[in-house]
């Protein structure tokens, strides 16, 4: 059965209590990121003017996904996902906790926020793949669309459209501030995820560690549809952050703007991804689910290269529109399919070796984008992205068609 056809209504029943505890520690938790994310390249520039040591603030934050995750998800799927999750959150609270009393105490450097990057990445990898093995358990499925496109704007809009104007004051008013805000929010979320009634979890497996996380992977590899799906997300993170992950400098020296526009950028792409929410499912229905992915990567292509070619803030802001709009709609479809199409007892295992394909690309990415800008300027990274995305868009279709024959 078709995504499509799994959205029945938009009231959905089984979205009760449980899921609303999940999604405000996600509202939370990100609101927190969003004041991170946004205040840390601050830091970074502060400390740094080298375009190579910045992003490589983002390859030390992405480097758990290629390292870590799929022993992190093994781990999900052998723990209580729940009682995972609150012991990431207050891990997460402790390490950014450290780090902004660094700051108060004027002992920071760079290489404190490469190891709080990292840190907080292996939390993010044991978070995100017990959150994403536990929601089927606590939605039906016909609610799955739904769900997942709520936790995706609901994240990003938090994580863009709130946090980064408050990273922004907050850090103008005190360097610490929106790093022990997020500390907060990590304490917060863990709080809200306690309170969530018993959820019948899926026995642990009997094997080693080490054939779980080979049964995944292999799980992943061998379904065509998942393994298309992996691949094609890979590429195109490759060279979306390649570009992304050097924002910050982007915004200064081609687009001439400060932190209004640094954080409008940030509240552009939260938009689009809040409104893809409420047209997602009526795509969905209307041209299918692979065609609806096909619709978001072309609003990635479109984005990038608008990015490439503008030197003006306005026209910045409506490819960060479309940009989030892309995000949006990838993030409810692809994980509503992946979800639909892999067994309970191997969710978090699935989650972890997607991830640790598609997003250990991440840190390759954006080392490739730092060094492409010291060499070729800081243009650079994003023309090359342009061009690949495009051409990614056009192979797309006929490329995904297993995630048609995988849900008919």
């Amino acid at each position: 059965m078709s995504v499509a056809g799994a959205v029945t209504n938009t009231r959905s029943r089984s979205l009760g209590a449980d899921f609303r505890a999940v999604w405000a520690s996600v509202i939370v938790s990100s609101t927190g990121d969003g004041m991170f994310i946004t205040a840390l390249p601050l830091l970074a520039a502060m400390l740094t003017r080298d375009p190579v040591l910045i992003a490589g603030i983002t390859v030390a934050q992405r480097l758990p996904w290629l390292v870590l995750s799929m022993l992190t998800g093994a781990v999900a799927d052998r723990m209580d996902r729940r009682r995972l999750m609150i012991g990431a959150d207050l891990a997460r609270f402790v390490v950014v906790g450290l780090l902004g009393a660094a700051i108060v105490a004027d002992v920071v450097n760079i290489w404190m926020l490469y190891a709080c990057a990292f840190l907080l990445g292996v939390g993010e990898t044991l978070h995100v793949n017990a959150a994403q093995a536990l929601v089927p358990l606590i939605v039906a499925d016909d609610d799955l669309l739904q769900a997942n496109a709520r936790f995706g704007s609901g994240q990003i809009a938090a994580a863009q459209f709130v946090g980064p104007p408050l990273g922004v004051v907050a850090v103008n008013a005190a360097t610490s501030l929106p790093f022990l805000a997020d500390a907060v929010s990590f304490a917060g979320s863990a709080a809200l995820v306690s309170g969530l009634r018993d959820v019948h979890q899926v026995e642990p497996p009997t094997t080693r560690i080490r054939d779980d996380v080979k049964e995944g992977l292999r799980f992943m590899w061998q379904h065509l549809a998942l393994r298309r799906i992996t691949v094609i997300l890979a590429a195109i993170n490759f060279f979306y952050f390649a570009a992304i992950s050097l924002l910050v400098l982007y915004n200064e020296q081609q687009l001439r703007g400060g932190d209004a526009t640094y954080t409008a950028l940030f509240v552009a792409a939260a938009t689009g991804t809040v409104a893809s929410r409420y047209f997602v499912s009526a795509l969905a229905r209307r041209f299918g689910d692979l065609r609806t992915m096909c619709i978001a990567i072309w609003c990635w292509a479109v984005s990038i290269g608008g990015l490439a070619l503008t030197g003006m803030p306005a026209v910045a802001v409506a490819m960060y529109g479309a940009l989030g709009v892309g995000t949006g709609l990838w993030w409810a479809v692809n994980t509503t399919v992946r979800q639909q199409i892999t067994p309970p007892r191997l969710r978090g295992r699935m989650n972890a070796a997607y991830r640790t394909v598609s997003w250990g690309v991440v840190p390759i990415g954006a080392a490739f984008g730092g060094l492409t800008a010291k060499w070729w300027g800081l243009r650079a990274p994003f023309v090359i992205g342009a061009v690949a995305m495009v051409c990614i868009a056009l192979a797309a279709p006929r490329y995904l068609r297993p995630v048609r024959d995988a849900l008919a």
